[in-house]
């Protein structure tokens, strides 16, 4: 990490750059710049799951190629986690050992001590509470048997017969709809719903949209923080932003047949994306299910295909 510090701090001194340029053009702070420069890799370790977007953006900034350092930065980033892995387990090993030391201490103590037994007492039954259930059940039963009999007496007089006929009127324009109603109804039944076609891992079709609806996209980040941003027809409409887990990025965006939607994810690990509320299908391959010792950042490409005419 120390190498690439180095090669970073070389290129901005060369073009005659500070810190506080660097800083305006890839709006991190001026300590993870220092830090980045420095090669102190510790600094990021609760931000270690964006690290690599954090070097990328100060290659572009300086005009480094990312690719020719990305190898030592991947080795850097799995050097630092085993060593941090093995460090915690050892501390976890120690308190499991003071755990059981004390667990023993605290059995060989009890065991000194007798506790005395306590004699059983046979309760005696309440016949006076025995009574009163008895009753009660009685009266119940008693109760029961008049409601049956009432019931079976007044239905005896709603079955006379009447001559009362039904009038036809307008109630029946309820029960039976008019040819326009069933029109109506047959429209909204050939409205087909949102479908999203995956035409490879990253690119995918949007079909039976309306004309000029708004499309609501949420991007929820489960597996690790990341950076965010979107694009619609090549204009940003949410700049590059940093989420964390456990948070969700809504953007609603008005659409028409041809519509292009690009998605960056800077680090893409059990990450939920979601279109009207329908689940966008994604290869395990860009959104592994655990993290993977580095991120695969990812843009994923929306294209708007068939427009739903019938919901014009």
């Amino acid at each position: 990490m120390e190498k690439i510090g180095n090669m970073l701090k070389e290129k901005r001194i060369e073009l005659g750059m500070s810190v506080e340029d660097i800083s305006e053009k890839t709006r991190l702070t001026t300590k993870h710049i220092k830090a980045l420069e420095e090669g102190d890799i510790s600094f990021f370790h609760e931000d270690l799951s964006y690290l690599r977007f954090f070097v990328k953006s100060y290659c572009d900034a300086v005009g480094i190629d990312f690719e020719d350092m990305k190898d030592e930065l991947c080795e850097s980033i799995d050097d630092y986690t085993m060593t941090s892995v093995q460090s915690a387990q050892l501390s976890h090993e120690e308190i499991e050992h003071n755990i059981a030391k004390s667990e023993k201490l605290t059995k060989v103590q009890t065991a000194d001590v007798k506790m005395p037994r306590q004699k059983r007492r046979r309760a005696k039954p309440d016949v006076s509470l025995i009574s009163l259930v008895a009753i009660i059940g009685v009266v119940v039963i008693v109760l029961m048997f008049a409601f049956v009999i009432f019931m079976q007496t007044d239905s005896g007089k709603d079955n006379k017969p009447t001559n009362n006929m039904p009038i036809a009127g307008e109630n029946d324009k309820e029960a039976y709809p008019s040819d326009d109603e069933k029109l109506k109804e047959e429209q909204k039944e050939e409205v087909k719903e949102l479908e999203i076609v995956k035409n490879d891992v990253t690119d995918y079709t949007i079909n039976n949209v309306k004309e000029g609806e708004k499309l609501k996209v949420e991007t929820k980040f489960n597996g690790s923080n990341s950076g965010y941003s979107v694009t619609v027809d090549e204009k940003d409409i949410r700049e590059n932003k940093i989420f964390n887990v456990g948070q969700t990025a809504t953007s609603e965006i008005e659409v028409k047949k041809g519509t292009k939607i690009s998605i960056y994810i800077g680090c893409m690990v059990q990450t939920d994306i979601k279109i009207n509320g329908k689940v966008v299908k994604t290869d395990s391959s860009i959104n592994p299910s655990t993290y993977p010792g580095y991120c695969p950042s990812n843009t994923l490409t929306f294209t708007v295909g068939e427009v739903n005419e019938s919901a014009k």
